[in-house]
């Protein structure tokens, strides 16, 4: 009887779901507060959306993020529209426990938030609690995510958020193009437009709006037409199941969204395809995930070593339950992005290996782009003009993401010269050199000057430039660039020492 009744006890004390979610929101409340960011307001449908998450972590989901695709369906059949908000995702055998680790989580806040949803499930003691964090870009009129017939149309109606401006609304269709209707009002941040849904099947609706950082997704959401549903039921994505299939089912996309834009079709070439497949095998095999190798080796020396030459070149790594899933995640983070639509590219090369992880399925997709693929026999070691080929690298970049064009100037040229010949000579690669003020030259020497930066890198080309808020600011409207190539104790023999220095007048 005596432990009978200890029994009842222990299980009467257990939390409940609600008094878990209190604790932990209450916990991402107070770390926010505590490292000085404004605090989240919860939100209706990122709450709906992490308990459904929760739920099926309880079941098949590891702990860690949700990939992408799963987080954007449930957001979106909670009636939300946050692109990629941060997910937390932890599972315990003991109640208590999940929450006694997020209580142990100092990370929470490390990026701001403006909403927040927590979400719990329990299974007898079992408990996933998910938390999602979002920074809010866009706010929408409610939309229906589902319709029962083909040929409806909706309005469309919502505001961005401050900075963005320039509201963008594009739609891939279920076989894979993608449309870009007109807006029937704009006034500001504030836009409207009519959306047609002419055939059965799950289309994706996304929002783009600009700031200085170039184009960004402000607002996603899912919506399915057809019959199955009535019945509330999901059309899940049919992923391709060989290498092969996935190549050409990936490459559509690609170009289906470069044709939206404005953007020159990819072509796929052998050798891209075949550095992207190895590079997608070796992460499998040696269980790693990253654009470095563990032995240091990065996109530069995969492609040189498979022999093939560019002029600039950009990789984007994706990682889901299938080759689509994990490309939906690269098309939909901001500097993924910025390769998939990059003017400067003309080719491409995709790989991707299938694999079991504790049981789930698995694909590694490795995307490369190439502005030009030739064998390395027949090219020149380099460029014929370092500086022409930084400044139309510099070009293509502004005008990939819809900026004005930089004019070049002669004395910050010069300044920049000067700092590349004093860095090689230092083995320093630093904006700040004993002795050399490079801010101070360019505001003597341009008077007129209201704000100056400056990027540097060392790289075995000119044209691999970083990627730079400066490059991106709309402010600027100068630009020198200064080019040294010779040989670092640290940096390597033949490599480009490069100084960027843009300016904004008055």
């Amino acid at each position: 009887m005596l432990a009978l009744a200890l029994s009842a006890l222990l299980a009467s004390t257990s939390l409940s779901p609600t008094t878990m979610e209190q604790q932990a929101s209450r916990h991402v409340l107070q770390e926010f507060e505590r490292v000085g960011r404004r605090a989240p307001q919860t939100d209706p449908a990122l709450t709906q959306a992490a308990r459904r998450l929760a739920r099926e972590a309880l079941d098949d989901s590891p702990s860690g993020a949700v990939e992408l695709l799963a987080l954007t369906e449930a957001v979106s059949d909670a009636n939300g529209t946050d692109p990629s908000p941060r997910s937390y995702v932890i599972r315990a055998w003991v109640r208590e426990h999940a929450v006694e680790t997020l209580l142990a989580r100092k990370d929470l806040p490390q990026e701001p938030a403006t909403h927040v949803g927590v979400g719990v499930a329990v299974e007898k003691d079992r408990a996933a609690l998910v938390v999602l964090l979002a920074e809010r870009k866009a706010t929408l009129q409610r939309f229906a995510r589902t319709l029962d017939k083909p040929g409806t149309s909706q309005s469309l109606c919502g505001q961005l958020a401050s900075p963005l401006r320039g509201t963008e609304v594009y739609v891939t269709l279920p076989d894979g193009r993608v449309e870009r209707p007109p807006l029937t009002r704009e006034s500001g941040p504030s836009f409207c437009t009519r959306l047609l849904f002419p055939s059965e099947g799950r289309y994706t609706v996304e929002i783009v709006g600009r700031s200085e950082r170039g184009p960004e997704v402000a607002a996603i959401f899912l919506v399915d037409v057809g019959t199955s549903q009535r019945k509330g039921e999901r059309e899940h994505v049919v992923e391709p199941t060989t290498v092969e299939e996935a190549r050409m089912a990936v490459l559509a996309r690609i170009n289906a969204l470069r044709r939206a834009h404005g953007a020159q079709e990819l072509a796929l070439d052998d050798t891209l395809n075949g550095v992207a497949q190895a590079y997608s095998d070796r992460m499998a095999k040696e269980g790693f995930f990253a654009h470095v190798a563990p032995d240091g080796s990065d996109l530069r020396n995969r492609l040189t070593s498979a022999g093939s030459t560019y002029r600039i070149a950009g990789e984007n790594l994706g990682m889901a339950s299938g080759p689509l899933a994990a490309h939906f995640g690269i098309e939909h983070s901001p500097g993924h992005r910025g390769n998939l639509l990059g003017a400067q590219f003309t080719h491409a090369g995709i790989g991707v290996t299938f694999q079991k992880v504790d049981g789930r399925d698995q694909a590694l997709l490795t995307e490369i782009f190439s502005s030009s693929v030739t064998p390395a026999a027949t090219t020149a070691t380099a460029p014929v003009d370092p500086l022409e080929e930084a400044y139309q690298a510099i070009a293509t970049h502004r005008a990939s993401r819809g900026l004005p064009a930089l004019e070049r100037n002669p004395v910050l040229e010069q300044i920049a010269l000067d700092h590349a010949r004093r860095a090689l000579e230092l083995d320093q690669p630093s904006v700040q050199l004993p002795g050399t003020k490079v801010h101070d030259r360019v505001f003597a020497a341009l008077e007129n000057s209201k704000s100056a930066a400056v990027d540097f890198y060392v790289a075995e080309s000119p044209t691999l430039l970083p990627d730079s808020k400066n490059l991106g600011d709309r402010k600027n409207t100068l630009v020198g660039v200064g080019a040294v190539r010779g040989d670092s104790r640290t940096y390597g023999k033949g490599q480009y020492w490069m100084v960027i220095i843009y300016a904004a007048m008055r």
